[in-house]
């Protein structure tokens, strides 16, 4: 499947499903990723240059489980155009906070 279709696919699933049990799986796919993170500090601390370790790995398949589901909320919400605008927005902030 090429990047493309995802787009069509993540509607097609989200429909399938439904938003209780795709926002339920959303919840859990994020305490996935939390305990990922959570298990690379343990070992690693903020070392992040050794990417063949299982840690790391596991971070980045649970990086897309969340993505994949948060597609897939966007689409039931039909909110994507918003979420953008909002990372948009939110990005500016930081970086003015950045400078200063």
């Amino acid at each position: 499947m090429d990047r493309d279709n995802l787009r069509t696919v993540y509607g097609h699933i989200a429909a399938h499903y439904g938003w209780g049990p795709q926002s339920r799986q959303t919840i859990e796919e994020m305490a996935e990723l939390t305990q990922a993170i959570n298990k690379h500090w343990r070992k690693f601390g903020d070392d992040t240059t050794d990417k063949g370790n299982p840690y790391y790995k596991n971070i980045v398949e649970e990086i897309a489980d969340v993505e994949v589901c948060l597609e897939q909320l966007k689409a039931l919400l039909n909110c994507k155009n918003q979420v953008e605008d909002v990372k948009i927005w939110k990005v500016e902030r930081q970086l003015e906070r950045i400078r200063g």
